[in-house]
């Protein structure tokens, strides 16, 4: 058979395999219109044209499902197409990708990039939060003004929410933009109509004068994992995930200190463990040094939560409103108070240095660092103690 003829029902029935491979027949009619037939006797209809100088193979579809008449009029849309300058096949594609789900953006984002384990939860937890019903939902579906009535709605909430729930949609849709998925993100519109809340700098410590009754709040938890999580934050300076996920193995007890390992700036820290609270650490590897975590869980396995409870507890006692990170605050605080220079108070708090041209050459000896840590101990101690106090007891028993 000619490899050039009109095409009909019957003569496309009729067309044999050939011995391997395949064979391609040319519609006299639609001159790019291709039937291809291969050994296995499968034939379908295809559009070949040259485009962009590349040669375009797009397939319409296999015979019998689709007849002559109807691959003539697909392959006619097919050629109109290509010869505007669009790919029928690459905005196929496209439309496929835009019908992606929120859910499985935010995952494909996740993948692609190198984020603690905290981070991700905290991700997860987020879009969940703000968007449980947009989670299966195809992303070109989400509009601006599904965005702005939204944000309007989670605001109600809190400001700090709708801004923290907001932001992690912003990165899935900008992580989509970015893949080629959809044309543009819709929460734009939410700085283009200056609609982001203005985040207030938190500034709340734990004020000097009220440090012993939180002091003596903390020392009588019954809570020993939660009382040492306090007792860290403040006298360390330690961030929450920090202390949550800190590990038996990066504490040395001999030479007196803790590593954090992967922190938030990337880096590994360091820090001399303040003679004040080693009989504490002590009391607690009593009850947790079995497990991998020094804060573990009820189940020994996983770490354990935030001590809602217990921080509850205290506030209820000494009247000292305070979150986890109040007590890294009131640290920091407490560092200037002491007049340690600016340089010190970043190492201990394990903050980025290295702009500072002049603060990248200073490298800072352990011993210097441990007596700054002390100073801040000291501090504390000054005002917490009285005679017959507890932690003087401690202080003892950790000297004999």
């Amino acid at each position: 058979m000619d490899k050039k003829f009109n095409f009909t029902q019957a003569r496309i029935k009729d067309l044999p395999p050939p011995a391997q491979g395949r064979f391609d027949y040319l519609d006299t009619e639609i001159t790019k219109l291709v039937c291809r037939v291969s050994s296995t006797g499968n034939k379908s209809f295809i559009v070949t044209k040259r485009a962009d100088g590349k040669l375009k193979n797009i397939t319409i579809g296999k015979f019998p499902d689709v007849s002559v008449t109807e691959a003539r009029k697909k392959a006619q849309t097919i050629l109109t197409e290509l010869n505007a300058g669009i790919d029928p096949t690459a905005a196929k594609r496209k439309k496929k990708i835009e019908k992606t789900l929120l859910v499985d953006v935010l995952e494909l984002y996740l993948a692609d990039r190198d984020l603690k384990p905290y981070t991700i939860k905290d991700y997860r937890y987020k879009l969940k939060l703000g968007f449980s019903d947009w989670l299966n939902k195809a992303i070109n579906s989400i509009t601006e003004d599904m965005v702005l009535k939204r944000q309007k709605k989670i605001s109600k909430t809190g400001k700090t929410t709708a801004n923290t729930t907001m932001r992690v949609l912003r990165l899935t849709l900008n992580y989509a933009v970015a893949v080629g998925m959809i044309e543009s993100n819709p929460t734009s519109i939410l700085s283009k109509a200056r609609l982001w809340h203005k985040n207030n700098r938190k500034d709340r410590v734990i004020p000097s004068n009220q440090l012993q009754a939180w002091y003596q709040a903390v020392e009588v938890l019954p809570n020993q994992r939660a009382k040492v999580y306090l007792l860290m934050a403040l006298y360390m300076g330690f961030r929450s995930s920090e202390l949550l996920t800190l590990e038996w193995s990066h504490v040395d007890m001999k030479e007196k200190y803790i590593t954090l390992l992967d922190t938030k700036n990337g880096t590994n820290h360091r820090l001399p463990i303040p003679e004040s609270l080693i009989p504490f650490i002590i009391d607690l590897n009593d009850i947790t040094g079995t497990s991998q975590w020094v804060f573990a869980g009820n189940n020994p396995i996983s770490p354990m939560a935030v001590p809602a409870k217990p921080i509850r507890s205290v506030t209820a006692s000494c009247g000292v409103e305070f979150s986890p990170h109040d007590c890294r605050r009131t640290f920091a605080t407490i560092a200037e108070a002491v007049n340690l220079p600016m340089s010190m108070i970043k190492r201990l708090m394990n903050h980025v240095t290295t702009n500072d041209v002049t603060g990248g050459y200073i490298v800072t000896e352990e011993e210097t660092l441990r007596a700054a840590i002390n100073k801040v101990a000291d501090y504390i101690q000054s005002r917490v103690t009285e005679k017959d106090n507890v932690i003087q007891l401690h202080a003892t028993k950790a000297t004999q």
